[in-house]
């Protein structure tokens, strides 16, 4: 796990900085247009090429990791022939999917946002038709993402929202009532620009490309077989996003920014530490699965969803408590008002109850797509939207916009349980019975630290009115009270972090000393 934990740290720490700007984009955005008709006409957009191309593109990505990692050991020969034609193809496709929205795209934007109309909807398909652009890079990019892991360079990977997040916060400052369009090209020039940073770093990792016509190549026949059901299952994921925006954009003026606002929250947490580790142990499991080493890969599952839980469940506890204090301190500015905040507030709160589930079912998925399972997660990913379409239609009425938070995290936590059922039966005993051990062990430290947080902040901002200020130290005195007591319950996972962290820390001084 020495390599893995440095390639996680590593995706961390970058991917920290990249949703910092991810956030600093959503200020600008609720800053400059707070909940407003155009901000849901720019989220939808932005969502579009998306959710149209990156289930392809991750569904590639997938399926090009374990096909490289077994021909890098078995027959390098095939390989510069298998990425040239992989890339190429890749290509072809992202033209043809921007050809046929170019053709249809009133019609497609619909399916996105049922209940746009007016200004509102001509704005939204002005914006993604200049979007849609940005899929000719997506795709692409995502091979060099690939590239760029299996040859241990995670850098690049980690900061490749950068470019994007800092094009597109230009762009929004740019626009104003007369000068929307600035708002679909800084997507269009972020993901250009991220696309040349990748392919930089690849370039000096050997990366090399001359496009290749050869798809009915044994190779490339084998990723289509296996990439389909992938891309079925992200598809499916991404359609739980469109059917929640698409029922919200029936609710009051706003409802799909707050969905989006407070998914980004979220979203930050998943992002930095959940798909780091998703992303870091991913080479390493399809080694094990390539070598047929069912062992190690079980323990590499446990350990990453141990030490996820670990950070993940009091970063839960703690949005839920502070969800309104949070998503104050983040948005309230500008044309976002007290309205906004409460609404976006209610859903963060709901999501929040469903960070847990979430970010043990990424890592459990790259577990199915090690083995080369793909119908499995298809099936769940299908069960999944099922659910949360029933669940947003039945709590829709009672709950609002909150409601639809609570079906995703309600559906999400019943799929999770489906799918460890169905990865016990294929590989056996995953080793949970310690995990689960530990899990409640944390779940104790988490309500001690919840039950704590909110008097210390009450008590400091009733004396000093500053909102930052009585947050900050109530997280301090929450994150302390919850490492001495996952300590004090001889929690392992925590364990396994100090003693990471001190043997960084002694390697660090012997290194100066040196």
């Amino acid at each position: 796990m020495g390599n893995t934990a440095v390639y996680t740290l590593i995706l961390i720490f970058t991917t920290i900085f990249a949703k910092v700007l991810g956030f600093a984009r959503e200020l600008s955005l609720a800053y400059v247009f707070g909940a407003s008709a155009v901000s849901d006409a720019y989220i939808v957009a932005f969502s579009i090429p998306t959710i149209i191309f990156s289930g392809i593109g991750t569904a590639i990505l997938t399926s090009y990791i374990p096909i490289y990692t077994n021909l890098q050991n078995n027959r390098p020969k095939e390989l510069r022939k298998f990425s040239d034609s992989v890339m190429t193809m890749i290509f072809l496709v992202s033209v043809a999917v921007l050809a046929v929205f170019l053709i249809f795209d009133r019609q497609i934007v619909r399916l996105f946002a049922v209940g746009f109309t007016g200004s509102t909807m001509d704005l939204a398909v002005e914006l993604s038709g200049l979007m849609m652009i940005s899929i000719l890079f997506i795709g692409v990019y995502y091979i060099l993402q690939g590239y760029l892991q299996i040859h241990g360079s995670f850098f690049a990977v980690g900061m490749v929202s950068v470019p994007l997040n800092i094009a597109v916060i230009l762009s929004i400052c740019l626009s104003n009532e007369e000068h929307y369009r600035w708002l679909g090209w800084g997507v269009v020039i972020g993901y250009g620009a991220a696309f040349v940073m990748l392919l930089i770093a690849a370039k000096r990792k050997g990366f090399r490309f001359r496009p290749c016509f050869d798809f009915g190549d044994k190779n490339i026949r084998h990723l289509l077989v296996v990439v389909f059901p992938i891309f079925l299952g992200k598809a499916i994921t991404q359609l739980n996003t469109m059917v929640d925006r698409t029922i919200a954009s029936v609710l009051p003026e706003g409802s799909v920014s707050a969905l989006s606002y407070a998914n980004r929250i979220t979203g930050f947490v998943t992002a930095v530490f959940v798909v780091s580790v998703a992303t870091a142990i991913f080479p390493q499991l399809s080694r094990f699965s390539a070598t047929n080493n069912i062992r190690k890969m079980k323990r590499s599952f446990a350990t990453s969803a141990g030490l996820m839980s670990l950070i993940v469940l009091p970063i839960s506890a703690g949005a839920m408590v502070f969800s309104r204090e949070i998503v104050t301190l983040l948005f309230l500015r500008g044309a976002f008002t007290e309205q906004d905040v409460e609404a976006t507030a209610q859903v963060l709160f709901f999501y929040s109850l469903g960070l847990l589930a979430f970010s043990i079912k990424d890592v459990m998925l790259n577990v199915f797509y090690a083995l080369q399972d793909t119908k499995t997660p298809t099936v769940n990913s299908v069960l999944a939207l099922v659910i949360n379409t029933v669940l947003n239609i039945l709590l829709l009425k009672p709950l609002g916009v909150k409601g639809l938070a609570l079906a995703t995290t309600l559906s999400g936590t019943i799929t999770l349980l489906l799918l460890a059922w169905s990865l016990r039966r294929k590989i056996g005993r995953l080793g949970l019975r310690r995990l689960i051990i530990s899990l409640v062990k944390m779940t104790v430290a988490t309500v001690l630290m919840a039950a704590a947080v909110r008097p210390v902040y009450d008590l400091l901002f009733g004396a000093t009115e500053s909102l930052l200020l009585s947050f900050c130290v109530a997280v301090a005195a929450g994150g302390l009270i919850y490492v001495a007591a996952n300590i004090l319950l001889r929690t392992q996972e925590m364990g396994v972090v100090i003693v990471t962290v001190g043997e960084r820390a002694l390697a660090l001084v012997h290194r100066k000393d040196a």
